[in-house]
């Protein structure tokens, strides 16, 4: 069980699975057996090592458009007025309801902070390392790895109660990863997130979650307490092991000698 404000870090071996848990969450893929269960309009944000992006549009105009809330309500909003300037029977019922729905729709992209929408856009491209003077160039004149920090700040500033992040530190340079490090722990929703990066897991994990042999095990703490709790365990398990290995040549020294005696 993965809990509301959780940061987790996934770990396990290459090919253990760590990626493809990070699907099945996302809805991706689905589970061979068993099931995921989520909460009721759970907004997920995954930021995959498959990236697949829109480059016909600039980095901003990309973010701009992301938040299909504020899209729908903003055009609306420019709608009403533009029926506002042409209309002229101010005091007919109609031109009074449109008054008062503009009004709730204003109201509603106030909560919803659509008025720091922009702000807030070019905050965290600037943060993940883009020049002002670039965020309106096209994403088709950028390479592979700045077209990932443009859909990792679209999750981010789409803000997401539940973040899933493969490796979202391959592609930044130390700036940008202090400045997703700060991002996410003030950030209040779940993220669960691959990295190689042992002190960027440090700094942001509050749990690991384990993956070896189709098994995952959850440990409290960051990833230097998982590194400690995993030497302790694997210490206790060593004694067992070495007498398992001792019964196992035993039995081989015993076929050995005995195996051409039906009677054995």
């Amino acid at each position: 069980q993965i809990n509301d404000g959780d940061k987790i870090g996934l770990v396990g071996k290459n090919g253990a699975g760590k990626s493809t848990m990070l699907k099945l969450i996302s809805g991706q893929n689905e589970p061979s057996e068993g099931k995921i269960h989520k909460p009721k309009d759970c907004t997920i944000g995954y930021l995959t090592q498959d990236l697949k992006i829109d480059s016909t549009q600039s980095v901003f105009g990309y973010l701009l458009n992301s938040n299909e809330t504020l899209r729908t309500l903003n055009e609306r909003i420019e709608e009403i007025n533009q029926n506002l300037v042409e209309r002229t029977d101010y005091e007919s019922e109609a031109y009074l309801g449109m008054l008062d729905e503009l009004n709730d729709l204003n109201h509603e992209f106030s909560l919803t902070e659509g008025f720091l929408w922009e702000e807030k856009i070019t905050s965290t491209l600037l943060g993940l390392g883009f020049a002002e003077s670039e965020l309106h160039n096209s994403l088709s004149t950028f390479s592979g790895g700045w077209k990932m920090r443009a859909e990792l700040a679209k999750i981010l500033v789409n803000s997401p109660n539940v973040i899933l992040l493969d490796e979202p530190t391959n592609h930044l340079d130390l700036d940008a990863v202090i400045w997703l490090e700060q991002w996410l722990l003030n950030y209040s929703g779940t993220l669960l997130l691959i990295s190689h990066d042992r002190d960027f897991l440090d700094k942001v994990t509050s749990h690991i979650i384990h993956i070896e042999q189709q098994a995952v095990k959850l440990y409290t703490g960051n990833y230097s307490v998982f590194e400690k709790l995993r030497a302790e365990q694997l210490a206790l398990k060593q004694p067992q092991y070495e007498k398992q290995q001792r019964e196992f040549e035993h039995i081989e020294s015993f076929i050995r000698r005995f195996k051409a005696k039906a009677s054995k």
